[in-house]
């Protein structure tokens, strides 16, 4: 049994489309869909169920792919140990992170990490957490710089937390009720009763992100529904929003900037997350993933930029 056409038919069924997959695999259309058209023949069944343009899997393809990804992963996972016990120093790290401050870690850990495995490579993908856990769950990644609050932790992943961090109300400095803040509210954080904002218009995170979860969760408990001015997938601008005087928002901690003309508060109760790296519970870690979760806490504990929605 030829294990890559094994993965080539698992990529049909990530994908969706045998036209993605081809793409992801670096392969015509044509020969991926007599790959799959191949195996149907010798199978005696259709493994997928083509609707439009969308690959789904029949009932006897599911049993087919489960079985597959078991013997993908005993080929990875006898791969890595072999690799770990003779000491050998290539290989590559499948990792997720967001497209934010995940991209921002990564760039500051990774010359680090080069110095001491200059032949260690990456395989990257950039998501929100939500995404990023249906891959780990899914082994499409090994590692993802996640978060998780009160109780998101999902049973099947291990967590290894890095850094806890505030969900923050930014107000604009200009606005009516920023006097509450006080002093050096970028230290003390104060409490503010969300009820006060009930007339104002937000710039909310989008509903794909584990913030926007914390943040509905927050007017649930205030009592009533925001008036949205728009939606962004990009924290950035939902903080830039705020700088310039235009509404209040929800952002993570670690885009606490005390020069910006803002102030900050919490909710109550307050919320928070912990910023940590997952992989799966059992998964057999190497030397370089071991030594790359290494880099990514120390950087935690010393800098104030952290992972992100």
């Amino acid at each position: 049994m030829d294990l890559k056409q094994i993965e080539n038919i698992i990529a049909i069924e990530q994908e969706q489309s045998i036209s993605r997959a081809a793409e992801k695999l670096f392969l015509t259309q044509s020969a991926l869909n007599q790959q799959l058209l191949r195996l149907e023949k010798e199978l005696g069944v259709r493994l997928f169920e083509r609707r439009r343009h969308t690959m789904i899997p029949t009932f006897a393809g599911k049993i087919y792919l489960s079985t597959a990804r078991q013997m993908v992963d005993m080929k990875k996972e006898t791969y890595k140990i072999i690799q770990d016990i003779s000491n050998e120093t290539a290989g590559e790290i499948s990792l997720a992170y967001s497209p934010e401050r995940g991209s921002l870690m990564f760039s500051h850990v990774y010359p680090l990490f080069h110095r001491k495995y200059p032949n260690v490579t990456f395989s990257i993908r950039e998501a929100h957490v939500k995404k990023m856990e249906a891959m780990l769950l899914q082994k499409e990644v090994t590692l993802a710089c996640i978060t998780y609050s009160r109780d998101s932790k999902h049973a099947a992943i291990e967590y290894v937390d890095t850094r806890e961090e505030l969900m923050i109300l930014g107000l604009p400095a200009t606005h009516p009720l920023a006097h509450l803040a006080g002093n050096r509210s970028w230290e003390t954080f104060p409490p503010l009763d969300l009820a006060l904002l009930r007339d104002d218009v937000f710039v909310l995170a989008a509903k794909n992100t584990r913030l926007r979860s914390m943040i509905d969760d927050a007017f649930r408990t205030a009592g009533f529904s925001p008036r949205i001015l728009f939606e962004s997938s990009n924290t950035a601008t939902v903080v830039n929003m705020v700088k310039n005087q235009v509404c209040p928002a929800f952002f993570p901690q670690s885009y606490v900037d005390p020069a910006a003309p803002m102030v900050y508060f919490t909710t109550r109760p307050r919320q928070s997350w912990m910023q940590t790296v997952a992989y799966l519970k059992g998964e057999y870690l190497t030397k370089p993933e071991k030594y790359f979760i290494q880099l990514v806490k120390q950087y935690s504990d010393g800098s104030s930029a952290g992972d992100g929605a």
